[in-house]
């Protein structure tokens, strides 16, 4: 009974629960919490796949199935976990890790103020003219994390790094 309540850990469970109905203001704390307890759980894990109760060579052949059964739901449970747990360290990562070119690109993914040519400039992120609103590197920053929390919250879309420019890429395609 102790590996199935490790392997139905309602902490867990209650922590995800609790990232999907995340608002603005809390989604990154959520997004922290859930992201400790996966790598908690993922240990765990771990310790379960080197019991000695699943390593005994087993003298039935009910045994050994069972046994195996086992193991195969452990194996299962550290693949789901792995792929939850960078799933959600890149989500963190993207709205916490913002430079002012990844904010430049975040305006225009989303078309800021209806513009998409914003650029980075040495005095701050603006819109490519000379006229167009200048914000500093701080506040640009700040507003695309504002930006691509509510775009997640809204869309499920997450920002990714590639090549120093950030991509958006929507959960809601998979």
């Amino acid at each position: 009974m102790l590996i199935v309540q490790l392997l139905v850990n309602e902490n867990l469970l209650n922590a995800e629960a609790a990232l999907n109905r995340a608002e603005i203001e809390n989604l990154v704390e959520l997004c922290r919490k859930y992201l400790l307890l996966l790598n908690e759980y993922r240990e765990e894990l771990f310790k379960l796949r080197s019991a000695p109760e699943i390593n005994l060579r087993q003298s039935t052949p009910l045994a050994r199935e069972l046994t195996e059964q086992v193991r195969k739901a452990i194996r299962s449970a550290v693949e789901i976990t792995t792929r939850e747990r960078n799933h959600t360290e890149n989500l963190l990562e993207s709205l916490t890790a913002i430079s002012g070119y990844e904010a430049a690109e975040t305006f225009n993914q989303l078309k800021y103020k209806g513009f998409d040519n914003w650029e980075m400039r040495s005095s701050g992120v603006r819109v490519n003219s000379d006229d167009g609103e200048l914000l500093t590197i701080h506040e640009a920053v700040e507003k695309a994390g504002l930006l691509r929390r509510q775009e997640y919250i809204t869309n499920k879309t997450t920002f990714f790094r590639q090549d120093s420019v950030a991509s958006a890429i929507s959960d809601k395609q998979f």
